[in-house]
């Protein structure tokens, strides 16, 4: 698979703070900031602390919780992409801001459904912790930035699910919901 170019850095974190903070409000996400700064060390990769921040939004949520809140963000994430990018712009951004952004290789889409190549937190985060895709709540920011992406690129989609992994080609597919 292509490298990723971009990293999670502390911009692209800070940024979904911010947005996780009109989502929750201040007092939540201090909240949710105060007990990871007790739980993890130092020298974390960027991958690490989004994960972290997802891992406590779903420890303080539920499994429910948390994928409704992680799924909003990524809704959230694609609408502040599109409000600052003229409407011809919109596909190419789709296709390669988790990839600016440190996240995955790519993103791809058809008349049906959508995949996500090589996502950072396959590999390195749920497959270690014996999690398959979308059974922690990290996955759902995935499908929220395709579903705010796709309902605003496709007139007749109402929503996005989940539709599978292929293993052999680490890519995550998303199908549209019309």
């Amino acid at each position: 698979m292509e490298n990723i170019k971009g990293s999670i850095n502390k911009e692209v974190i800070d940024t979904l703070v911010s947005l996780t903070r009109n989502i929750l409000g201040d007092k939540a996400v201090d909240q949710i900031l105060n007990n990871i700064a007790k739980k993890v060390g130092d020298n974390l990769t960027g991958r690490d602390i989004v994960f972290a921040f997802a891992d406590e939004i779903q420890n303080i949520y539920g499994q429910n919780g948390g994928y409704a809140i992680v799924r909003q963000l990524g809704r959230e994430v694609a609408k502040v992409l599109m409000e600052k990018h003229p409407k011809e712009e919109w596909e190419e951004l789709f296709e390669k801001a988790l990839n600016e952004f440190g996240f995955a290789y790519k993103i791809e889409r058809n008349e049906s459904e959508a995949y996500i190549y090589s996502c950072v937190f396959y590999e390195g985060v749920l497959k270690p912790r014996n999690l398959e895709p979308i059974e922690h709540c990290i996955c759902w920011y995935g499908l929220g930035f395709i579903e705010g992406f796709v309902r605003a690129l496709e007139e007749d989609v109402k929503g996005v699910q989940w539709g599978g992994r292929d293993h052999e080609n680490e890519k995550c597919k998303f199908v549209y919901v019309k």
